[in-house]
């Protein structure tokens, strides 16, 4: 599986080839020099074996300077007809374009930025509206999703969130899938599966399992989905594959089974859920992908609560999602006639420890008659 990125990175290796022995030349390194050459060599060949796992950080840092090093290239062309058609002078540009420093600059800040995005959890409240016949004070709804436990976030800093969640006082926890994933260790597991289920709400923790969870995609696992499942009942999580929980007579959570990425996977239809179901109760779906949109507005869904995207974790993968039509929705509220969906960024990341496209969260939802 890491012949196809090495073939892929191969252009990239030969371009950065030349583009170092342009910066050779600016620092008076003669690029013809046979001892250059084999160091811009040896540093290429080196930028694209180190790339080669393209979830590993070296191929973020290598794939951003290329990236920035192509933009730069690109303004490099406008600037220069600019200055052969209408004279301006672009001194000073030359000089910020061929030392080389800039990519190194610019790269270095935005994995600055992207590493506090990831590290600084934030609070994000939102306020629904409901017609349906339900208490007066509401419900208080909080949401975690795409934890990667492991990846981003230890024990300490796990029970640090937690505690902030409980100090809201939420009368129930949604886990939104993707808690954990194949590079998280057997007592990583437990101690994440542990501090979430200790969480104080009214009517406990609901959790739906993501992609991640229990899929090795390739990988070998430390865990067995049943030592999981076993983790999650021990510790009182009320786990919800394509089935419905009756909440207090008002509510009826419907968790749904991960759709995932192949055709193999079987789940039952939103219909074919609530076809026993008292629609008068306000209906809360938990799917951990935001998908059938348009299927759980017609079928009567009140609020669904998804994860996965991550909102476009490393920019621009979330713009190029919405402007492809790949998800349904990348983040943030939506509304279709009655049916309202909340998509979370997560409160931690996959394969990288930093975040350029957004920033990590945990949910307050209000629900209000």
């Amino acid at each position: 599986h890491l012949i196809l990125p090495f073939l892929l990175l191969i252009p990239g290796g030969v371009y950065l080839y030349f583009y170092l022995l342009r910066v050779a030349d600016f620092w008076g390194l003669k690029s013809r020099n046979k001892k250059v050459k084999t160091l811009a060599v040896v540093l290429a060949i080196a930028a694209v074996i180190s790339s080669v796992n393209l979830f590993g950080f070296p191929a973020l840092v290598v794939l951003h300077m290329i990236g920035i090093t192509l933009c730069l290239e690109i303004l490099n062309l406008v600037f220069a007809s600019f200055h052969k058609h209408k004279g301006m002078k672009i001194g000073l540009w030359n000089k910020v374009f061929r030392c080389g420093l800039a990519p190194v600059i610019i790269t270095s800040l935005i994995l600055v930025c992207g590493y506090f995005n990831m590290e600084n959890v934030v609070e994000t409240d939102y306020t629904i509206h409901t017609g349906k016949a339900i208490r007066e004070q509401g419900y208080r709804i909080a949401m975690i999703a795409d934890l990667h436990f492991g990846t981003t976030m230890n024990e300490e800093k796990l029970k640090k969130y937690c505690n902030e969640i409980e100090g809201k006082k939420p009368d129930l926890v949604v886990l939104c899938g993707d808690i954990v994933d194949q590079n998280t260790t057997l007592l990583q597991m437990k101690n994440a599966v542990g501090i979430l289920g200790n969480i104080k709400s009214s009517f406990g923790t609901f959790y739906v399992y993501g992609n991640h969870d229990k899929s090795s995609y390739g990988f070998s696992r430390n865990f067995s989905a049943e030592q999981l499942r076993n983790e999650l009942d021990g510790n009182g999580i009320n786990v919800l594959e394509d089935e419905v929980y009756y909440m207090n007579d008002e509510v009826a959570i419907i968790g749904r089974k991960d759709r995932g990425f192949s055709s193999g996977i079987k789940r039952k239809t939103t219909e074919e859920l609530l076809s026993n179901l008292d629609k008068n109760r306000f209906l809360l779906l938990i799917d951990h992908q935001p998908s059938e949109l348009q299927e759980n507005s017609g079928a009567g869904i009140d609020l669904q609560l998804s994860g996965h995207t991550h909102a476009g974790q490393i920019w621009p993968e979330g713009l190029f999602n919405e402007l492809t039509g790949i998800g349904q929705l990348n983040y943030g509220y939506e509304k279709i006639n009655d049916y309202q969906i909340i998509v979370t960024s997560g409160i931690g990341g996959w394969g990288y420890p930093i975040r350029t496209g957004s920033h990590s969260e945990f949910v307050i939802v209000d629900v209000k008659s």
